[in-house]
């Protein structure tokens, strides 16, 4: 009897792992995630902090969504990667075939979905078996961000952000035409500053206090559309597949900083699109190589937008943002 035990045990194992590399090879054909989410991502992104415990739960599988420490080593739907699990994966099987009960999992749980603290092995033989719940301890996060089982979670932050941004600045409706929109959440943050930057500038032009509706407009017209206008021209954001008209007029603002900072002179927004192209695009680490630059010229420039707005005064005064020359195509 033990060795039947053993022996099924056994199968079951070969089955999930079977079944795992069906799933990662599907995801990488149809390009989707195939691994757990990992907490400690989640709980970055999300800040999570204040923590209480609920109760002892039955909590459906299918919104077991992520692990502690544990998220690579399963595919989202926890099925075993890697053969190291296997003695207690089989372990734990030969355990439900022999009608014992298992102890009850530890999860966290974040909006709707949940994450195993200490458990992957018997949420995994669950998968495996088809059962649809199991018993958990159960401890919430609280989270303004509506979380869900099937949630992507840097989405859901640019969704966020997105609407937090709109509905600060009414962009929206201020400037229907533009659809801004990032593909990174941080980046809102920036746009926000910047827009409040130049509508001091320009109450300082003025000599008067500039609505921040107007200084939006404003901003759309005189800063934002002239330098999308060069980013089309010179068909630099088909060089980054996969990003936004803004993601590009950030990383374009952010290159022409860091030249302006090295070179010690004006930088036409035209030859910083040159530059970046030249050393970001098509790049597989293109994103994580602009960030670098992009914060190694932070350091050098304690204010961000200062060598942007010494440049800018003059145009600012006639209400108009010089476009640069065209250089060789």
């Amino acid at each position: 009897m033990k060795e039947t035990h053993a022996m099924s045990a056994s199968l079951g194992w070969k089955r999930a792992r079977r079944t795992a590399f069906v799933q990662d090879i599907l995801a990488a054909f149809k390009q989707r995630p195939a691994s757990l989410l990992s907490f400690d991502h989640v709980s970055e992104k999300l800040k999570l902090h204040h923590v209480r415990y609920l109760d002892l739960q039955a909590i459906p599988l299918d919104q077991i969504v992520g692990s502690v420490g544990r998220y690579a080593d399963f595919t989202c739907a926890f099925f075993p990667r890697e053969e190291h699990l296997q003695e207690r994966w089989q372990r734990i099987e030969q355990m439900v075939t022999t009608g014992r009960e298992l102890p009850p999992v530890e999860l966290y749980k974040v909006g709707k979905a949940y994450f195993v603290r200490d458990g992957n092995h018997r949420v995994s033989v669950a998968r495996q078996r088809g059962i649809k719940t199991i018993k958990a301890y159960v401890w919430e996060y609280e989270t303004s961000f509506p979380l869900e089982p099937n949630s992507d979670v840097d989405d859901l932050l640019c969704r966020t952000a997105h609407a937090a941004f709109l509905e600060l600045t009414h962009i929206d409706r201020l400037c229907p035409d533009l659809g801004i929109k990032l593909t990174e959440p941080d980046g809102y943050e920036d746009l926000l500053y910047e827009i409040e930057a130049y509508r001091q500038v320009l109450s300082e032009v003025d000599k008067r206090e500039i609505p921040f509706d107007e200084g939006v407009r404003l901003w759309c017209e005189l800063r934002y559309i002239p330098i999308v206008e060069i980013i089309s021209e010179r068909y630099v954001l088909q060089e980054f597949p996969g990003r936004t008209e803004t993601d590009l007029y950030l990383w374009l603002c952010g290159n022409r900083t860091e030249l302006e900072a090295r070179y010690e002179h004006p930088i036409m927004m035209g030859e910083a699109a040159e530059d970046l192209t030249k050393r970001f695009g098509q790049s597989l680490f293109s994103t994580r190589r602009i960030k670098k630059a992009t914060a190694q010229a932070a350091g050098v420039v304690t204010n961000r937008a200062a060598l942007w707005w010494k440049a800018s005064r003059r145009a600012l005064r006639h209400r108009r943002v010089p476009k640069p020359p065209r250089g060789k195509e």
